[in-house]
């Protein structure tokens, strides 16, 4: 009789070969740059297209300021903004006290965790949030502002603030609690992805960043680790006021980490991998700049793909003669927020 543990029981196998074996509809093969900004606007409209798309119309932004807080060497506001009719996100502002006019703005954007942006900002005495903070170098909003850049951290949806009410929320482990699957389980049921969502706020935030009645240099920077960096790629990839970018700990490929490590349900777009790969994603940021930063021992995001998937980039880059615009940092560490580069280098494209 045949040994059942002879048979391929699982559906992974499968799906690797598939993605293996599938040519990417939209993979990079410009050999120009006007081939490269067509091929580029066709995978934007693409990629809009496969997160569920965006609201024809931008509603009010509605804007309220719910605080406004004196720390040692900055001003922190908190104020929400509408996103879509009847949907707020708060965010942080942060306003250095000494600082050389006109301001340099950037967009920080948090991870997985339950403290959402107050972990960036460093304002929690919650002892699982402080661990987590120390030990992923979390408070890098707070950084940047200490550094005289004005900072802007919302609350992403599915966290702290923006998680749905129990018992629409996961709660087995305290230092990721989020409404995540939840959330972005009902968003695909909607055609929708939570992804998509999370990127219009962002759209929205830079809406709202224009209002603001700071003077500021022409660009902005946006940053983020983990969740904040996928969320930092897509939304610089999709939106062009977005001058330049850090991703930490997320870049890499969909099928070496998405596909192969247990990850949360927002880093699935269905469909994405018929079209293209995340090198791909990430060349729609071309040519403005981009750091990447990677942990040699990153157990989510293997640092091995990072750097294959790095030198890919590169000739998506070269063909808009923007090899100056991009580079990375490899550490020695974890999943974690690096840093060491990022703030001069920052300082410079802004």
């Amino acid at each position: 009789m045949a040994d059942l543990s002879a048979f391929e029981l699982g559906t992974l196998p499968g799906l690797w070969q598939w993605a293996d074996q599938t040519p990417r509809q939209l993979a990079f093969s410009a050999t120009t740059r006007h081939e490269a900004e067509a091929w580029q606007a066709e995978l934007r409209d693409q990629v809009i297209r496969l997160l569920g798309g965006f609201p024809a119309e931008r509603c009010d932004l509605d804007p309220h300021v719910i605080e406004s807080v004196e720390d040692v060497s900055f001003t922190r506001e908190l104020v929400v903004i509408q996103t879509q009719p009847g949907e707020y996100m708060p965010c942080y502002v942060l306003r250095p006290h000494e600082a050389t006019l006109p301001f340099k703005p950037v967009i920080a954007l948090h991870g997985h965790g339950t403290g959402g942006a107050r972990l960036l900002i460093g304002n929690t005495e919650d002892p699982v949030e402080v661990e987590l903070m120390q030990t992923l170098h979390y408070d890098y909003a707070r950084q940047l502002v200490q550094r005289g850049f004005l900072v802007f951290v919302p609350v992403l949806r599915g966290f702290a603030e923006r998680m749905e009410p129990p018992p629409l929320r996961n709660t087995t482990d305290p230092a990721w609690h989020s409404s995540c699957h939840e959330a972005g389980m009902a968003a695909l049921l909607c055609g929708k992805t939570l992804l998509g969502l999370r990127v219009w706020d962002i759209m929205r935030l830079v809406d709202f960043i224009q209002t603001r009645p700071e003077s500021m240099q022409p660009g902005l920077g946006c940053v983020g680790l983990s969740g904040g960096g996928t969320v930092t790629l897509f939304a610089t990839a999709l939106e062009p006021r977005i001058t330049c970018a850090v991703v930490s700990g997320y870049f890499n490929t969909f099928r070496e980490s998405i596909m192969a490590i247990h990850h949360c349900v927002c880093n699935y777009i269905p469909g994405i991998l018929q079209y293209a790969e995340m090198v791909d994603i990430a060349g729609l940021i071309a040519p403005r700049p981009l750091l990447v930063e990677s942990g040699r021992q990153d157990p989510l995001f293997p640092s091995g793909a990072t750097q294959r998937a790095f030198e890919n980039l590169q000739t998506i880059y070269r063909r808009f003669d923007a090899d100056h615009t991009l580079d990375a940092v490899y550490f020695d560490g974890e999943h974690a927020w690096h840093g060491a580069k990022t703030y001069g280098w920052l300082d410079n494209w802004l």
